[in-house]
């Protein structure tokens, strides 16, 4: 079970605690602590026993990698999840950009074998690359951040009680963590696709060069890097990807830039979040 007694499930990485690392050692000194998170990841999704994440409040960058690698999902009618990396200059690095893969991979086969897997990542990528959070639960699910498979409590009283009786009954039924499998993606042509409307928003004067970039490392990702269309991958490739665009991005003055100025920004933006959950609670 996961779960907070605050208002905020979790609000991502304090990227500043790593700065000390990152001072010493430069990226390459952060690849490392990076890939433990993908790793506990990845452990969580596979473990022998079900994982329930119980949200409420803010689950933004981290927190909703946090929390769409548990087995399920209990919400509260105020949750607020997304992923929001982008808005301090780096791209999702705990395996959030592999979620939308999967996910979009995981729909394509729901819907017809022989469906285009592209057009299940375009939402998932304009996410992303949009900083979008939803507002509720119910725009939360509709982002993709929850399944609907998943359940939402209208009052969070009663978030952790009905978390808790979804763990059991899951572990009572018999749960089995998901069999480890390869994902189709959408590969170098999603990612030229993605890249011409990107170019069309920066000549238009609607994105910047940076932003440009930084959309352009996330397509890359969420598309399976340059392979051919439907060729198969595994999670861990694409969160090796993730990892080398998330330090590469680091080491990026735009993206140190932004990642300071956006410090207090956060900090208003967290406590605005918290006020408007604790209005309507």
């Amino acid at each position: 079970m996961i779960w907070s007694p605050d208002d905020v499930f979790s609000a991502g990485a304090n990227l500043e605690a790593l700065m000390p690392v990152f001072m010493k050692s430069g990226a390459k000194g952060i690849a490392p602590e990076l890939k433990k998170f993908q790793d506990f990841m990845l452990r969580m999704r596979y473990a022998a026993v079900p994982v329930v994440s119980a949200i409420r409040g803010i689950a933004l960058g981290g927190g909703c990698e946090l929390a769409v690698y548990s087995s399920k999902r209990v919400a509260a009618m105020e949750s607020y999840m997304g992923l929001v990396e982008v808005g301090v200059g780096t791209v999702p690095g705990a395996g959030g950009l592999t979620y939308i893969a999967r996910r979009a991979a995981e729909m394509a086969a729901a819907g017809n074998a022989n469906a285009d897997i592209f057009k299940f990542v375009t939402d998932g990528f304009t996410s992303a690359a949009m900083a979008k959070v939803g507002t509720s639960a119910i725009e939360s699910r509709k982002l993709g951040y929850l399944l609907w498979s998943d359940v939402i409590v209208p009052n969070k009283d009663e978030l952790l009680y009905v978390a808790i009786q979804q763990a059991k009954a899951m572990f009572d039924s018999g749960y089995r963590a998901p069999a480890k499998s390869l994902i189709p993606v959408a590969g170098r042509s999603g990612i030229a696709t993605i890249k011409g409307q990107l170019a069309n928003m920066r000549d238009g004067g609607f994105i910047s060069a940076h932003d440009f970039h930084i959309s352009a490392l996330i397509a890359d990702v969420v598309c399976g890097g340059e392979v051919e269309a439907g060729s198969l991958v595994t999670e861990e490739y694409l969160m090796a990807l993730e990892r080398k665009h998330f330090c590469a991005l680091l080491e990026n003055p735009k993206s140190q830039r932004a990642n300071h100025g956006h410090a207090a920004d956060r900090q208003a933006g967290a406590q605005l979040i918290t006020a408007t959950t604790r209005r309507f609670s």
